[in-house]
């Protein structure tokens, strides 16, 4: 997520430094931002070459070196605290009181968890895989968060060609997770029982539900039903649908087997004689072709 992330701010104009503690990894993010910048302009998402962008990144592995002057720093080190508390402690000594921080947690109550930290100029940023592409941002603050802060690094991320929204408070999984979760439980829960298979679910959310949410959202789509319509319809389906707390053995079974999906070749579907990174570049383009229609047709 580090490079993806900081290939997002040099799109934007902005000179951007990755830091790492290891030299090999750096080098290997650079790479990674290259190679996506250069499919990203032969597809036409970019006016100006991958070299105009790779211009604005430089590399460390010097956390000093890295933070000097920055404005914003987005930490995304994995979901540890004891790492991130680290990491906090080293920023909090080099940077001054006005730079904003935030996290890419996807789970984590960070401001909670450290409210001595930053109070106010620290919450989370939560950028979506992968970054470059996915528009969606989420912003995460709590009753002390300084609005200001978040109102700037909104209208900066927007500048970046984001789309932020603004979620007020902790709750498990922010927004996008929660909405996931609630359709992958019932979209688990239906193939559990026998009532359909798990590619005509992934057809049903492409070609039905996917194809018409890449425009209208869910609210909206409730005003064009009639929330009369919804009003009826809840009352007949609501009490049907799956509440369990507790992981399927749909999932439980095929991770015991090792079926981890296409990093191991094989999940609910087979991806053997395929390379994993052959189908995440498929995924990629496929992206890539989504967020043009989605620039030509802005909402």
């Amino acid at each position: 997520m580090g490079p993806g992330i900081a290939q997002v701010w040099m799109m934007g104009g902005h000179e951007t430094a990755i830091v790492d503690i290891s030299e090999e990894a750096l080098q290997k993010g650079t790479e990674d931002i290259r190679e996506s910048l250069t499919t990203m302009y032969q597809m036409g998402v970019l006016e100006k070459s991958p070299d105009h962008y790779m211009s604005l990144l430089t590399t460390t592995v010097s956390m000093q070196e890295a933070v000097e002057g920055a404005s914003l720093i987005i930490e995304a080190v994995p979901e540890r605290p004891d790492i991130k508390q680290t990491i906090y402690s080293q920023l909090d000594k080099l940077c001054p009181e006005d730079t904003v921080i935030v996290s890419n947690t996807s789970s984590l109550p960070l401001p909670d968890m450290f409210p001595d930290f930053r109070p106010g100029k620290f919450f989370v940023c939560h950028f979506f895989n992968p970054p470059p592409i996915i528009p969606l941002v989420e912003l995460v603050k709590t009753d002390r968060t300084d609005q200001g802060a978040v109102e700037w690094l909104k209208s900066e991320l927007l500048k970046c060609g984001k789309k932020p929204i603004v979620v007020n408070g902790f709750v498990m999984g922010f927004l996008v997770n929660r909405l996931q979760m609630a359709m992958m439980r019932e979209a688990l829960h239906l193939v559990q029982c026998g009532v359909v298979e798990p590619d005509d679910v992934d057809t049903a959310a492409m070609a039905a539900i996917g194809f018409k949410t890449a425009w209208q959202g869910m609210f909206d789509t409730m005003d064009y039903i009639g929330l009369d319509t919804v009003a009826l319809v809840s009352g007949i389906i609501f009490p049907n649908l799956s509440n369990d707390t507790e992981v399927p053995a749909i999932i439980t079974d095929k991770v015991q087997k090792g079926h981890l999906g296409v990093k191991s070749g094989q999940g609910f579907f087979n991806y053997e004689g395929e390379r994993a990174a052959e189908v995440m570049n498929r995924r990629q383009t496929l992206l890539l072709e989504q967020l043009k229609l989605f620039k030509k047709y802005p909402s």
